[in-house]
């Protein structure tokens, strides 16, 4: 709140009239809320705005919780796949060197172990460094992050609370940045 002293004769109506006309404490403006919905040009006011907006925003996080959710359900396929050959390590090992080329190697890893074509592959394509006790610890670890994101990504995209509730700290955060 901002206080303003006056001298004895002024008049306080006058003054805040004065103020009111010669500076930005009180404007008004023009807008036009000309938006597409659905497909079509639509005017609207300011409460189908925000409807709309927060209409977008709520689909907005719900595709990208969705990819993010493909995305982390691919990677788990492929450490599980990581996690059958290293229980098999040995009979991994043996079967790629005895392949003649790739493709054989790729066949035989996914009729001996029944891994898909994208797990054969990325076993292939392992650098054998990612063997190392060490490593295999990374990717066990790997596992169960990746189980707990997917299980953090379902629960979201389950509940519309939880999609508000990122629509706000989103929408707080740019508050804070602007």
């Amino acid at each position: 709140r901002i206080v303003i002293e006056l001298k004895r004769d002024a008049v306080a109506e006058v003054v805040i009239n004065q103020l009111h006309k010669h500076t930005q404490l009180q404007d008004s403006f023009g807008m036009n809320l000309l938006a597409i919905v659905d497909g079509k040009p639509k005017v609207l006011n300011l409460k189908d705005a925000l409807k709309c907006f927060l209409d977008h925003r709520k689909e907005v996080v719900t595709r990208r919780t969705a990819y993010d959710l493909r995305k982390a359900e691919e990677r788990l396929h492929i450490l599980e796949g990581y996690r059958i050959a290293l229980d098999n390590l040995d009979a991994v090992i043996a079967l790629i060197r005895g392949s003649a080329d790739p493709r054989l190697a790729k066949e035989g890893l996914m009729a001996n172990f029944a891994l898909s074509e994208t797990q054969a592959q990325a076993i292939l394509d392992l650098r054998l460094q990612r063997l190392t006790g060490l490593e295999r610890d990374k990717i066990m670890e790997e596992h169960r992050e990746t189980l707990e994101v997917i299980a953090k990504l379902r629960a979201i995209l389950a509940d519309e609370k939880e999609i508000y509730k990122i629509i706000v700290t989103e929408l707080q955060e740019i508050k804070k940045n602007y």
